[in-house]
C-alpha cells in the first residue's frame, strides 16, 4: 500500500501469472510448486486435455498440499486463447490473484502485426489499497451472483493505454480472470 501496490498471491510473483505460450500438438510440462499455506491445483480452463491433468481439486486430481509439487503434462490439441487458475478454494485463491493467460499458437502462424493480451480483473480493496481478505466467502456475495471488486485492472495495472497505428493488424486476446464480474468493454 505505501507504493500503490497491493499484496496478492501470484504465480511466479506476477499478476496476472506469467503468460504461458504453448504450441498446438506439442507436449507441455508445467511444474506447480505449492508455496501457499493451503492446498491448491492449477486448472487449464478450456483446454481439451486428459482428466488427470485438468487440475480440478478432488475431482480430477488430489489437491497439492503446502510444500509439495505436481507436474502437469499435456498436449494441447486446439489453438486459442485460454486461461489457467487455481481450482482449490478458487473463491479465495483466484480472488487473491492466482490466474494467468495461456496461449496455444497455431501450427501454421497467422498474419498480424501485434498480438496483444489483456487479462482483465477486479479486486476488492480496502481504503489503504490492501486486499480485503475479510470479504472472502461472504454468503451475501455468493447469493448475489458472486464477489465483485471495487478496483479494475488490465494485466495487473489500474490504468492501461493502448496505441494502435492506422492500418495496423492487431490480434487482441481478452481474458476475464475475475471471479464474478462481467465487463462492459
Amino acid at each position: 500500500p505505501e507504493d500503490g501496490a497491493t499484496n496478492v498471491w501470484a504465480y511466479n510473483g506476477a499478476v496476472p501469472g506469467p503468460l504461458l505460450r504453448l504450441r498446438q500438438n506439442q507436449k507441455a510440462r508445467i511444474r506447480l510448486d505449492n508455496k501457499l499455506d493451503q492446498a491448491t491445483t492449477v486448472h487449464w480452463h478450456g483446454l481439451r486435455i486428459a482428466n488427470a491433468m485438468d487440475g480440478v481439486a478432488n475431482l480430477t486430481q488430489p489437491p497439492v498440499p503446502p510444500g509439495a509439487g505436481f507436474d502437469y503434462e499435456f498436449t494441447p490439441p486446439d489453438a486459442g486463447t485460454y486461461w489457467y487458475h487455481a481450482h482449490a478454494r478458487s473463491w479465495e485463491q483466484v480472488a487473491r490473484g492466482l490466474a494467468g493467460v495461456l496461449i496455444v499458437d497455431e501450427a501454421e502462424p497467422q498474419d498480424f502485426d501485434r498480438d496483444l493480451v489483456f487479462a482483465i480483473d477486479d479486486w476488492r480493496l480496502m481504503e489503504d489499497l490492501s486486499f480485503d481478505g475479510d470479504s472472502l466467502g461472504r454468503l451475501m456475495d455468493w447469493s448475489h451472483g458472486g464477489r465483485l471488486g471495487n478496483a479494475l485492472t488490465v494485466n495487473g495495472k489500474a490504468r492501461t493505454r493502448l496505441d494502435v497505428g492506422v492500418g495496423e493488424r492487431v490480434r487482441l486476446r481478452l481474458v476475464n480472470v475475475a471471479t464474478a464480474r462481467i465487463f462492459n468493454l
